[in-house]
């Protein structure tokens, strides 16, 4: 009688805490399973919370992780979309419009609408036109390529200096022709670099015919500095600059600042710097006050 009175708590504690602990559990698994019923509804915001040493902590740490790698990938997704919206729109207009004016003159020319002088200078618009047409829908396959992953490096040991002179030293009629002065501070030296020098010579030139054709700038600097482990390259102009609201926006492919189409470009040029660096491991930082100019600075690391 005596054991059964100490056995009777015990016993008592014991249920208690067996049903407790099924509660416990049916409640957690609940809670999981209106988890999973939100991420099936396509809601990515909720997350599972619960404590580290619990027993189900672990199932909870790899749903959240997989509810944050699927919401991300939704949000690459829609941002990709909203970029393929923004083509088919862009295509459209810098495809589309440029080939009816192109066959509009080829008409003209092929008709005899026009004397001779007249077809003389109705050829050279229809010819600038189609180089014009050839190099954006360039642009646009090179940058797909660059997004799908196709674009295969090039490495090579070369020197930045040498590649970074050439490459500037071809834009010296096209400057002057726009009346743009420009400085060069890039060492005499060797300084030896691994690159794919075709991808670094197009972000060069994407940078420097962004600063021409956009900022409208009087003067264009580049400089090439040499740190312990790296060398910068920097590109400045002392044009407009970029408003505020556009800078986060830039390096977006097809994005324009100036929207009325009073500009010549295609929107596609930063959008390519920045893939080709991310794909070359060049770093890319870029700074700009309205009013007084803009700057892109080029990380590209020694080789060992």
């Amino acid at each position: 009688m005596f054991y059964m009175r100490l056995l009777l708590p015990f016993m008592f504690f014991t249920i208690f805490y067996l049903v407790y602990k099924r509660y416990m559990e049916r409640k957690r698994l609940n809670q999981l399973v209106n988890l999973l019923k939100e991420v099936e509804s396509g809601n990515y915001s909720k997350r599972g919370v619960i404590p580290l040493n619990d027993e189900y902590s672990e199932i909870y740490y790899l749903i959240n992780k997989i509810i944050r790698r699927n919401q991300n990938d939704i949000i690459e997704i829609n941002r990709l979309n909203q970029g393929n919206k923004r083509i088919m729109t862009s295509l459209s207009h810098d495809i589309k419009t440029p080939i009816a004016s192109l066959l509009g003159y080829l008409e003209a020319i092929d008709k005899k609408l026009v004397d001779e002088d007249e077809r003389e200078e109705y050829f050279k618009i229809a010819l600038d036109k189609a180089y014009k047409l050839n190099e954006y829908t360039n642009e646009l396959f090179q940058l797909l390529q660059l997004e799908s992953g196709e674009y295969i490096l090039r490495n090579q040991s070369c020197n930045i200096c040498e590649e970074t002179r050439k490459n500037f030293i071809a834009w010296v009629p096209i400057l002057e022709k726009h009346n743009i002065k420009y400085k060069v501070n890039i060492p005499e030296g060797n300084i030896i670099t691994t690159l794919d020098v075709q991808a670094y010579e197009r972000i060069l030139d994407n940078l420097i015919k962004n600063a021409i054709i956009h900022s409208r700038c009087e003067e264009i600097n580049i400089d090439l500095i040499e740190k312990e482990n790296m060398i910068q390259v920097k590109i400045s102009d002392d044009g407009i600059g970029i408003p505020r609201n556009s800078k986060d926006m830039i390096m977006d492919r097809l994005y324009k600042v100036d929207t009325s189409r009073k500009t010549k470009g295609s929107g596609l040029g930063l959008a390519i710097v920045k893939e080709l660096a991310d794909k070359c491991n060049i770093s890319l930082k870029y700074d700009s006050e309205e009013g007084k100019g803009s700057s892109f600075i080029l990380g590209v690391k020694k080789a060992l």
